[in-house]
């Protein structure tokens, strides 16, 4: 009896294996069901995703026209001219004249129009997508695009959303008269999808930091609100530190400051170009009421670069001054702009730097800003004694033969009174010199007494600076720079030279 018990047992159990072990096998079956359909799916994407081709292609020449209907914004048509330029064309007879597309852009336009490709096909049939062509964003297609070409033929593109949002790689098109579900390069689209007022020319502003003379704000009704002047010529080999400001008051101006408000200046760059100085147009951007009015004046001079192939190219330019008028702010981030007799967008960053740059935090707090190279002499005129430095510069003759006057083959020496002094020493009791800055400002209305001490340096340029000093009180000393009292300095503050 308990054999046949053990027989009945294991029959018992026989049908849980199996059980157990069809099962397992199924799962196996499932998993690598959907293992090779998956790696079939990812084998026919790869393959699918190879089949690229070209709607267009043209030579340039045949092109004639472009029209863009953009989604929820302004359509444009431009036309190519015999030089390969594209016009606007106007919208109607009410459209004042209308102007050449920006070259590079007109470039891009041009080679999406003669050179349409797709990147990929995703079905063959209309049936496919055409029911649901709002879900591709072809209902209302982002943008549209109607190339026109000299043979009379006509190409249609529609382009809908992103076929990838993740990285925006793709997005999908359709070509009227074709079936086909198109997969379509993103630089495709952004090239086409270009506003109208971006296709205009930007007027490139040619200012040259090194040729800068003058820099001056106005109010909107004309009147200076400040104002600072190169000293001497913009030749001279001391021109970065020959600055004045010269409104509201005069007073030697900050090396620093003048250097970021001439690189700011070179940086100026017109951005959007919004539309011709009509009147109402003037209006609407804040014209009638500037909030400012930037001059900028260059001397007459040469500038040079190198050039990719290291040829130093030099370009002469004429007396000219730059002038920028800026209206009502567009956004936080752009003011409106009035150059010549265009209006523009320019960024509020690049002109606060002169419009809200306070005068008086522009000001030299050194009281020497003269560097040693430029140095000629310095009188030291005391209620004991005067005396005079002399820098003597002689070439070296061993290297004069091939760099004659060049400066790292010029020797110096220094004179105090007519006989030689260690040059070295007074190089850095000049430098030393170089770091005296004022200690406060005087109170208004201060009248200076009489100067103690007076320090006349004459450059190499030609130029003169004078600094002298007169008591404030029983610490400091009231300091005069070139003639103007501002700032005080603690009593023994300039160091003393060998």
């Amino acid at each position: 009896m308990q054999r046949v018990e053990r027989k009945q047992k294991n029959r018992q159990r026989k049908p849980l294996i199996w059980v157990l072990l069809c099962a397992v096998l199924l799962i196996g079956g499932v998993t690598a069901g959907i293992l090779l359909r998956n790696k079939a799916k990812e084998e026919t994407v790869e393959t699918h995703r190879h089949i690229s081709g070209s709607i267009v292609q043209r030579d340039a020449e045949d092109l004639q026209s472009i029209t863009v209907i953009r989604r929820g914004k302004e359509s444009w048509t431009a036309v190519r001219e015999a030089d390969g330029s594209l016009r606007l064309q106007p919208e109607d007879d009410t459209m004042p004249d209308t102007w050449l597309v920006d070259e590079s852009i007109a470039g891009m336009l041009t080679d999406a129009a003669v050179n349409l490709a797709y990147d990929d096909v995703f079905t063959e049939n209309r049936s496919d997508w055409e029911p649901d062509a709002d879900d591709f964003g072809l209902k209302d297609p982002l943008v549209t695009a109607v190339f026109r070409y000299t043979d009379g033929t006509e190409v249609t593109a529609r382009f809908g959303d992103s076929a990838d949002p993740g990285d925006n790689a793709y997005y999908y098109m359709t070509i009227d008269g074709d079936d086909r579900l198109f997969a379509v390069a993103k630089g495709t689209v952004d090239d086409l999808n270009t506003e109208k007022e971006l296709l205009h020319p930007v007027h490139e502003l040619q200012i040259r930091s090194a040729l800068l003379d003058r820099i001056t704000v106005k109010n909107g009704d004309g009147t200076i609100r400040q104002e600072w002047t190169l000293q001497g010529q913009v030749s001279d080999r001391d021109a970065a530190e020959n600055w004045l400001l010269t409104q509201p008051f005069v007073y030697p101006a900050d090396y620093d400051t003048i250097k970021n408000l001439r690189d700011s200046a070179e940086n100026l760059t017109l951005g959007v170009y919004i539309g011709n100085a009509e009147k109402e147009a003037l209006k609407q951007c804040g014209f009638d009421e500037p909030s400012a009015i930037i001059e900028l004046h260059m001397a007459a001079g040469s500038t040079g670069t190198v050039s990719d192939y290291g040829v130093f190219d030099v370009v002469d330019w004429e007396e000219r001054t730059e002038t920028l008028t800026l209206g009502s702010s567009r956004s936080e981030m752009v003011v409106y702009v009035l150059y010549g007799e265009e209006i523009y967008t320019i960024s509020h960053f690049s002109v606060d730097v002169f419009t809200k740059t306070q005068p008086m935090s522009t000001v030299a707090r050194y009281t020497v800003a003269t560097p040693l190279n430029s140095l000629d002499s310095i009188t030291v005129e005391k209620p004991e004694d005067s005396v005079r430095y002399a820098i003597v510069r002689t070439d070296d003759d061993t290297a004069a033969n091939e760099q004659e006057g060049t400066e790292e083959h010029t020797q110096y020496r220094c004179m105090k009174n007519g006989e030689e002094i260690s040059y070295d020493a007074f190089d850095a009791a000049w430098e030393r010199l170089l770091t005296v800055t004022v200690s406060g400002r005087l109170p208004g209305g201060w009248q200076k007494k009489e100067t103690h001490t007076k320090y006349t340096l004459r450059t190499v340029s030609g130029g003169t600076h004078t600094i002298e000093l007169s008591d404030y009180d029983g610490m400091h000393d009231a300091v005069t720079l070139d003639g103007h009292t501002y700032f005080y300095l603690i009593k023994g503050g300039m160091t003393e030279l060998p």
